[in-house]
C-alpha cells in the first residue's frame, strides 16, 4: 500500500512541475533566413534559478556558465528565451529548455521543435544523368531529394507525363524496345520555391530501322533521280552500303552516295538504261541487320482517278471517268477494270436489289494513250452499258514504253436509277458520291510480266467510248491477279 501512495505523490509532483511555466511547447515552421525566438518562461520568479538550453541533447547555453559560448546565430536572452537568427537546414531540431532551481525543488524542462522548410534539391541516379544498355536488359534510374517538407517527385518522358500510379523517386523497368528510350524527367516539389526538375537520358541499344517515303521511283534516261532511305535508329552506330542485285553499287562521278541528316541517298545524275533495276539500302550492326528495297523503273506511276461531281457524269446507263497519270514517255494505252460491287441483281422478281458483293469478275477496257510526253497524262471516258443503280469498283493501269505501271486505287461509283424502276431504298447507294480506296497488290508490273499481260489481252479499240457490255471481256479476278502478280 505504502508504494502505491508514492507513485501517486510522484504523479502528482510531475503535473505541479509542468504546470511551472508560463510558456507552452511549440513547433515552429520557419523558412531559411528566417528569425525564431524559442520562451522559456516560468511561475518561479523566486530565488536564485539556472536556466540551460539543449538542441537534440546537445547542450548549447547555460546561464551560469560563461565560458560556453553560445553557437553563431543564436543567442539568450535575460529572460532565458532562446534565439536562432538566419536560420539555416541544419537548425531544424528539438530545443529544450532546463530550469534548475534551488532545492528542494528540482529541474522541470519544456520542448520546442523547429522545422526549417527550404526549398527541394535533386540529385539523378546515375550521377552523371546518362545511361545506356543493351535491349533486354533493366533500366534503373532515380532522383534523390531533398527538401522539407519531404517533396513530391513526378516523371515526364520526352516532354509527356508518365501516368505512374504513385510519385517515386526511382523508376525500374526492362528495355524490351528501343522506343522505352528518351529523356526521363523528374520535378521534385513542395510548395517552398520553385520545383526543380533534372533528367536523365537513357539509350537503348538495338537493331537498325530504316525507311523510305518512296520505293518505286519513275525516271526516264537522261533526267537525274534519287533513291533515298532514312536510317532511322541505329545504336551501336550502323554500317550503310547500297546493293543492286546483291552486289555493292559502284559509285563514280555520275552516280554518287550522299548522306545528311540520317537520309543516306544514291543519286544519278543521268540515268542510263543500265542503272533501271532492283537496289537495296542496308544497314547493319551487331544487334542486326535491316533494308529496304527499291525500284528505278520508267514505267509509269500509279495513276489517280479524279473525283470531281461536274465532270464526273453519271446516267442509269454510263459514267465518265478522268484519271491522271506521271510518265516521262508517251502514254501507249491504259487498262481501264470494272465490275459490279453491289446493287440491281438478275433475279425472277423484277427489280431485285442485293448489298452483297458478286462474283470477282472484272471487264477490262482497253483505252488508247495519247501522244504527249508527259510528264503528267490525262484520260477521259465514258463507260456505257452500265446497269441502272448499281455500284461499280474500277481500277486502272497504264502502259509505255517500259512496260506497266502498278494497279490505281480502286474507285466506287454509281450509277442513277432507271425509268420507273426505282426502288424504294436505293439511296443510300445510287446517290453515293465517288470514293477512292487504296488497294495492295503482292508485285508490281515488271516488264516481263507486262509483256504476257499485253500478249494475252490485247484488245483493238477505235475511240474512248465502248459499250462496257459489248466490247469488254469478262475475266475472272483470280486470273486477273494471276497477270499483275
Amino acid at each position: 500500500m505504502g508504494s502505491k501512495v508514492l507513485i501517486l505523490m510522484l504523479s502528482v509532483e510531475l503535473v505541479l512541475c509542468d504546470q511551472e511555466f508560463k510558456s507552452v511547447p511549440v513547433t515552429v515552421k520557419a523558412y531559411e533566413n528566417d528569425t525564431v525566438l524559442l520562451p522559456c518562461y516560468t511561475d518561479n520568479t523566486e530565488g536564485d534559478i539556472r536556466v540551460r538550453w539543449y538542441k537534440n541533447g546537445t547542450l548549447l547555453a547555460d546561464s551560469r556558465d560563461p565560458n560556453l559560448l553560445l553557437p553563431l546565430r543564436t543567442r539568450m536572452y535575460a529572460n532565458f528565451s532562446l534565439q536562432v537568427d538566419e536560420l539555416i537546414a541544419k537548425d531544424t531540431a528539438e530545443y529544450t529548455c532546463e530550469v534548475i532551481r534551488p532545492e528542494p525543488w528540482g529541474p522541470i524542462r519544456q520542448s520546442h521543435t523547429i522545422e526549417v522548410q527550404y526549398a527541394p534539391t535533386v540529385r539523378t541516379l546515375p550521377d552523371d544523368s546518362f545511361l545506356e544498355v543493351k535491349k533486354g536488359e533493366y533500366v534503373d534510374i532515380g532522383c534523390e531529394t531533398t527538401g522539407s517538407p519531404p517533396p513530391i517527385v513526378n516523371w515526364r518522358k520526352n516532354g509527356e507525363p508518365m501516368a505512374l500510379l504513385e510519385h517515386r523517386s526511382r523508376i525500374r523497368f526492362r528495355a524490351e524496345h528501343r522506343l522505352l528510350a528518351g529523356v526521363y524527367e523528374c520535378t521534385a516539389s513542395n510548395g517552398v520555391g520553385d520545383p526543380v526538375t533534372a533528367s536523365i537520358t537513357v539509350i537503348i541499344q538495338d537493331a537498325p530501322v530504316v525507311t523510305t517515303d518512296r520505293s518505286f521511283v519513275h525516271t526516264a534516261l537522261g533526267l537525274r533521280a534519287a533513291l533515298a532511305a532514312k536510317l532511322e535508329f541505329a545504336i551501336p552506330t550502323a554500317r550503310a552500303a547500297w546493293y543492286r542485285d546483291g552486289k555493292p553499287v559502284k559509285t563514280d562521278d555520275r552516280v554518287l552516295i550522299m548522306v545528311r541528316d540520317n537520309v543516306h541517298q544514291l543519286i544519278f545524275r543521268n540515268v542510263r538504261k543500265s542503272d533501271l533495276g532492283n537496289y537495296t539500302f542496308r544497314a547493319e550492326n551487331k544487334l542486326g541487320m535491316a533494308d529496304v528495297a527499291f525500284k528505278l523503273t520508267g514505267v509509269p506511276n500509279v495513276a489517280s482517278f479524279k473525283v470531281d461531281p461536274v465532270l464526273n457524269k453519271a446516267t442509269s446507263t454510263s459514267f465518265t471517268l478522268i484519271w491522271e497519270v506521271d510518265s516521262y514517255s508517251t502514254i501507249i494505252e491504259y487498262h481501264l477494270w470494272l465490275r459490279p460491287y453491289y446493287g440491281r441483281i438478275s433475279t425472277p422478281e423484277p427489280d431485285a436489289f442485293t448489298t452483297e458483293p458478286p462474283a470477282n469478275l472484272w471487264s477490262k477496257i482497253v483505252v488508247p494513250g495519247d501522244s504527249s510526253d508527259g510528264p503528267i497524262h490525262s484520260a477521259t471516258y465514258t463507260v456505257r452499258g452500265l446497269t441502272p443503280s448499281t455500284v461499280y469498283e474500277a481500277i486502272v493501269t497504264s502502259r509505255n514504253w517500259f512496260g506497266w505501271s502498278k494497279p490505281s486505287a480502286v474507285l466506287h461509283f454509281a450509277t442513277e436509277p432507271g425509268a420507273g424502276r426505282t426502288p424504294p431504298s436505293t439511296s443510300e447507294y445510287t446517290d453515293i458520291t465517288p470514293i477512292l480506296e487504296e488497294i495492295e497488290f503482292p508485285e508490281p508490273f515488271n516488264i516481263t510480266q507486262a509483256h504476257v499481260f499485253e500478249r494475252l489481252n490485247e484488245l483493238s479499240s477505235g475511240g474512248r467510248e465502248t459499250p462496257f457490255c459489248s466490247a469488254a471481256i469478262l475475266i475472272s479476278f483470280l486470273t486477273f491477279l494471276f497477270f499483275i502478280g
